[in-house]
């Protein structure tokens, strides 16, 4: 007897959604306990308000509160004494590539490794979608470097640029470096 297709899919779904959900994390860090988890609805103010602090300083693009509500499941947040103290978004581009977007971490955290987990767990989740590459457009191209990713070039991501480049008022100044993780070798 075999399973029909609909019912296999929700299967295979579930349970990848499953190895997804199981994947909070938790460490000590300097004497208080830091989460990572996937965002939820009510977080959208605290990660929008987080995002508008480097938004201010021309470091990210603008995302207005509604984009991060129809974007929220793409995010996950790091959380320190019940407060957001870091994003970051994994925006899906085709079958095999992804994008690390919106990673931001309050300026007096930085340095400690919350940056580092955002990324590696949004990079999980694409290995367990099996998708081949992660890039991320970025002004931090040493951070990206110390975690896998090497340069690349924009040209090689005709959906990001067809998406978001091509109406981007900064375009023609984007000071952004594209970096490429490979996860899956093409062999």
């Amino acid at each position: 007897m075999s399973v029909p297709l609909p019912v296999l899919e929700q299967a295979i779904r579930s349970g990848l959604e499953q190895d997804r959900a199981a994947r909070p994390l938790s460490l000590v860090q300097d004497g208080s306990a830091l989460h990572l988890r996937r965002a939820e609805p009510s977080d959208a103010r605290e990660i929008h308000e987080l995002l508008e602090q480097f938004v201010a300083v021309g470091q990210l693009l603008p995302r207005t509160l509604e984009q991060i509500y129809r974007t929220i499941r793409d995010f996950v947040v790091a959380v320190e004494d019940g407060r957001i103290v870091g994003c970051a978004a994994l925006r899906i581009y085709s079958a095999d590539t992804a994008e690390v977007g919106a990673l931001a971490v309050m300026p007096a955290k930085q340095g400690t490794g919350i940056g580092r987990r955002l990324v590696e767990a949004l990079v999980h989740d694409a290995e367990l979608l099996r998708l081949r590459r992660v890039f991320a457009l970025t002004l931090q191209q040493e951070f990206f470097g110390r975690i896998g990713f090497a340069v690349g070039s924009i040209a090689d991501f005709p959906e990001k640029v067809a998406a978001d480049c091509a109406g981007c008022a900064r375009r023609a100044a984007c000071r952004e470096i594209t970096v490429v993780r490979t996860l899956v070798s093409d062999a």
